[in-house]
């Protein structure tokens, strides 16, 4: 029986948000990332609730949010960056009997419910199932088994995972999901997501508000 545990890598608070130091202030940054990381817990709490989720991270305040939304968590102190972190989270829960896993950003700015079960129904024939990111990193990663490549998240990081399936002959999906490849990481990102959820990210352009005219009408979000 096929067992998937979602994993949800999460820096400190006030280390994450770098790129966007010109624009935002300290505080600003880690109120962001913040929302953005507990956006994404109450999405999967509400919408795929028999799904478990494990939240790595080197802060126990970070851990403290994810236990409040029912999820597992685990200390990992980020010396080893990303790639070691996600290690550490494949090794427990491979521990714990997990035999997939999905690999989530905890700032995707827009998540869709849809393009979710895009991800899952991908799995059902592939090993390997990446959705890119804009800038061509990996904005979701399912795994089966967990530990099926190693991981290579950095630049350019959606191809070296799909040459690193290549070389484990691997079935592999690369998938493009237009919500899915939006993750916050500058000010044109914000500036995005405002025109799609002005309700959530306006406080962070509020100083261009022509970038804001434009804005689609809403889509109805059902969580937090």
């Amino acid at each position: 029986m096929n067992k998937l545990c979602i994993v949800i890598p999460m820096k400190s608070p006030s280390r994450s948000k770098q790129r966007l130091a010109s624009c935002l202030l300290d505080q600003e940054r880690e109120t962001l990332a913040v929302g953005l990381f507990t956006n994404t817990l109450a999405f999967f709490h509400y919408h795929f609730p028999e799904l478990p989720i494990l939240v790595v991270s080197e802060s126990e305040y970070v851990l403290k949010l994810a236990e409040n939304y029912g999820a597992l968590t685990l200390f990992d102190s980020g010396v080893d960056g990303l790639n070691g972190a996600l290690t550490s989270a494949t090794n427990w829960i491979m521990n714990a009997g997990f035999t997939r896993q999905l690999i989530i950003p905890s700032d995707i700015a827009l998540l869709e419910r849809s393009e979710i079960n895009t991800l899952l129904r991908a799995a059902n024939v592939n090993q390997v199932v990446i959705a890119r990111a804009k800038d061509g990193g990996t904005n979701a990663l399912l795994l089966s088994p967990p530990n099926v490549i190693p991981f290579s998240y950095g630049q350019d990081s959606a191809n070296l995972h799909e040459q690193k399936a290549k070389d484990k002959d691997c079935a592999c999906s690369m998938l493009h999901l237009e919500n899915f490849s939006l993750d916050i990481d500058n000010q044109r990102d914000l500036y995005q997501a405002a025109k799609y959820q002005p309700h959530r990210y306006r406080h962070w352009v509020n100083n261009t508000p022509a970038m804001l005219t434009d804005a689609q009408p809403e889509k109805a979000r059902l969580y937090a």
